[in-house]
């Protein structure tokens, strides 16, 4: 709404640079051209050039309340006429004021009066070189605004989508575990109070984790252990972890609640599947800028088929490229009776 050429520096001395070069264009027509006296015509110059520039301010209201994308042209040409013709009559007027203040002989008001037609002619090209300047920064704020409002848009679908991805997760780890604890509650009813207690803490850490944020690594361990306690409380020491974190990992980030879903992958191919004993190793590694982190579990290879294109991993390197733009972040990897997931998160 306020004049963008008042509120910036730049503008505004750029504006005043353009009417200053106006004006000494003017004096130097005036001297060599219509011969005026040096000062009569310096005077003249200052007075005229220096009304239109303030005179100019409100055309720029003209032009905000006139744009061709809100009104039609019949419309914006005819307020742009009368608002000419009053300008440049204010203009003359004031000018012709200030000259007759200033000069005692009628000589310089009987130039005035002959000027009248070329003033006006040029008071009607002002206008209308204003009006374009306006038009021009008018489109270019409208244009930064749209490409503001489509960055903010396309946020809101990445968080949506993120979101999405995330939920995708949530609701099969907990009807697992509610299911779990429905058994308990008849055979082992103190490890189904422990189990509710891990599970209300572990959930407390995914509602409060935003899927688009990044969380330090020991916040994500010890959502995994969390984890792994209740699900060791289903499977007993059938299931065993082993991490292993360099010191270098130490504060590093990673997109939140993005650790569970290999585990519960390695846990639901390995442990569900298998007779045997399960282990699960989780190495973390911090090497030129990135934070490498390799989960490893062994599976019954006669039993279980492993498939690298389930919902968990598929997700999984969904929100690595919309959270980092990149596609290769996610390896997977088949060696006989083990399943290697590596995550590579740049910092």
């Amino acid at each position: 709404m306020f004049n963008p050429i008042l509120k910036n520096r730049v503008a505004s001395l750029i504006y005043a640079i353009s009417w200053l070069l106006i004006l000494t264009g003017q004096w130097f027509l005036l001297v060599y051209f219509y011969e005026i006296p040096g000062l009569v015509a310096l005077y003249d110059s200052f007075i005229f050039n220096t009304l239109f520039a303030v005179l100019g301010f409100g055309v720029w209201y003209v032009v905000k309340f006139n744009e061709f994308e809100n009104s039609s042209v019949y419309k914006v040409v005819f307020v742009h006429f009368i608002s000419a013709l009053i300008i440049s009559a204010l203009w003359l007027t004031g000018g012709y004021l200030f000259t007759i203040q200033l000069y005692e002989d009628t000589g310089s008001v009987y130039f005035f009066e002959q000027s009248l037609t070329w003033r006006f002619v040029t008071g009607i090209f002002y206008y209308l070189l204003l009006s374009l300047v306006y038009y021009l920064i008018l489109y270019n704020e409208n244009l930064q605004q749209k490409i503001k409002d489509e960055a903010n848009l396309k946020a809101l679908i990445w968080q949506a989508e993120v979101t999405s991805l995330k939920n995708q997760i949530n609701p099969h780890f907990l009807f697992n575990s509610l299911n779990s604890i429905s058994s308990l509650t008849i055979s082992s009813p103190e490890k189904a109070r422990n189990m509710i207690v891990k599970l209300s803490d572990l959930m407390r850490y995914s509602l409060k984790a935003n899927p688009s944020n990044r969380t330090n690594i020991e916040a994500e361990l010890q959502n995994i252990e969390r984890y792994l306690d209740i699900e060791k409380i289903r499977f007993g020491e059938k299931l065993s972890y082993q991490p292993e974190v360099k010191t270098d990992c130490k504060n590093k980030l990673l997109p939140a609640m993005i650790l569970q879903p290999l585990i519960e992958n390695a846990i639901k191919h390995g442990v569900y599947e298998s007779t045997g004993k399960i282990n699960i190793n989780l190495n973390c590694d911090f090497i030129n800028n990135y934070l490498i982190i390799q989960i490893t579990n062994n599976f019954d290879s006669d039993s279980v088929k492993i498939s690298v294109t389930g919902i968990g991993l598929t997700n999984i390197r969904q929100r690595l490229n919309l959270l980092y733009k990149r596609n290769d972040l996610l390896e997977t990897i088949i060696e006989e009776n083990l399943f290697k997931v590596k995550l590579i998160i740049p910092q």
